[in-house]
């Protein structure tokens, strides 16, 4: 059976971004502990540096290949001759440094430690949606299928049968379509619901990667200015200390903040131009050829879906209108709460027009099964879009539909010089065009 979760991109994008900040995590903690232990080592006249040197070199090396991770192999150069440095430097890094990435470190933690339990909570509500799908399609094939042969029987048999017994059959008939129909409005519900649910894991996915490439670009910030410091406190010092400080200097001018964190963003960023999301269509037994069902009572059946689908398409459309005249209203008012109802239409723009090529699709699929039955068949944009798939002795329809990837990449990213400034966040998108589809 197909897995609603591990085929998504967004997904793939939110592990990606988070294990490079399990890395980062893992650096800092290294970083603050090669502080603490050197401040202890600095009060007692640096005894063990070396050892430290090495375990910082170590812990670099594990770090992306840029300038700012870099300059810390060198700190590790020049801890090897700064053996003699006295109880005042210690105090420095002890003060200032440790303090500092401790406070940020656990700030980090804090902040993304709901992050997982979000994305396994949306995502368990999609696998519910897809396997309730599955489990009340079966359903409704059975029922449906029952149903089909209780007319079969009846039609045979009414014509020997008392009053009574037709009454009685008449009777189980009625209980039958009524159950049916009701089970089939239930299985289209939840059909429909289904895309809400993707679209509300996709969004938690996105947010999440976002919070934790912002904390990635806070830590790179703290990195540096930690470094600035760190070269200011040695350059104190006397001439015992002048090799190491002339090998760090130099490493802090070859540290390119800007260009570091633009390396991160691509690193961690979509590159796909589309992205291909599977959706689950809503199928029905009187799609089948080959079931029980009469060619007419097919045909009828099949329009009353048709007709069901058609008001359904006129409403998203209305709706997808509606929605563009508030966007363009808001556009030509700018402000702060229109700029906040832009961001939230928008999305919900996003929605109607996927609920909307659902439907279309939908409409298309089930239109097909009146082509054997004597319709003339139309070329829909759908057309290479749809799938089928076997799942033990049921067949369920796919459909692959273009959806946007909106973590882009920036062409520059500003910098405050506070460390804890997080970076601006990128510029709307324009609307997509109902017809289209999502930008």
């Amino acid at each position: 059976m197909r897995d609603p979760v591990g085929s998504c991109y967004y997904n793939s994008l939110y592990q990606d971004v988070k294990q490079y900040s399990k890395h980062g995590e893992y650096f800092f903690k290294e970083l603050m502990a090669v502080f603490q232990q050197r401040a202890e080592l600095e009060l007692n006249y640096a005894k063990g540096i070396q050892k430290l040197a090495g375990r910082l070199l170590r812990a670099s090396k594990r770090m992306s290949n840029n300038s700012t991770y870099s300059a810390w192999c060198h700190v590790s150069d020049e801890m090897y001759s700064t053996a003699d440095t006295h109880r005042t430097l210690g105090n420095a890094f002890q003060q200032e440094a440790v303090l500092e990435l401790r406070q940020v470190l656990d700030e980090h933690s804090k902040r993304k430690r709901p992050l997982d339990n979000h994305v396994e909570k949306t995502g368990k509500l999609l696998t519910a949606n897809w396997n309730e799908q599955l489990k009340m399609k079966k359903k409704l094939v059975g029922i449906t299928r029952e149903h089909e042969a209780l007319v079969n029987f009846v039609e045979t048999n009414k014509h020997i049968c008392t009053e009574k017994e037709k009454q009685k059959m008449l009777n189980r008939l009625t209980k039958s379509a009524q159950t049916q129909a009701k089970l089939d409005e239930e299985y289209f519900s939840r059909n429909m619901e289904g895309h809400q649910v993707r679209l509300k894991w996709e969004n938690t996915l996105k947010n999440c990667y976002q919070i934790i490439q912002e904390l990635e670009k806070q830590r790179l910030e703290i990195l540096s200015t930690t470094l600035d410091r760190y070269r200011l406190h040695i350059s104190g010092f006397g001439q015992s200390l002048m090799q190491g400080q002339r090998g760090v200097e130099h490493a802090m001018q070859r540290v390119d903040l800007q260009k570091d964190i633009q390396a991160l963003v691509e690193e961690t960023s979509a590159t796909a131009q589309e992205n291909k999301a599977d959706f689950l269509m809503a199928d029905y037994f009187e799609e089948d050829s080959k079931s029980l069902m009469g060619k007419e009572r097919r045909r009828d059946a099949i329009k009353v879906k048709l007709q069901r689908l058609e008001e359904s398409i006129a409403k998203t459309k209305k709706d997808c209108e509606g929605l563009l005249k508030l966007m363009k209203s808001n556009s030509d008012n700018p402000s702060s709460a229109n700029q906040k109802n832009m961001k939230e239409t928008r999305q919900l723009l996003e929605e109607t027009t996927l609920k909307q090529d659902l439907l279309e699709a939908t409409h298309y699929k089930v239109s097909l099964s009146l082509v054997a039955l004597g319709e003339c068949r139309a070329i829909h944009r759908f057309s290479h879009s749809i799938s089928k798939w076997k799942d033990k002795d049921c067949e369920h329809s796919v459909i692959q539909l273009t959806r946007p990837v909106f973590m882009k990449r920036s062409s520059r990213t500003r910098l405050s010089s506070s460390m804890y400034n997080k970076g601006a966040p990128p510029p709307d998108q324009g609307p997509p065009h109902p017809e289209q589809g999502p930008p």
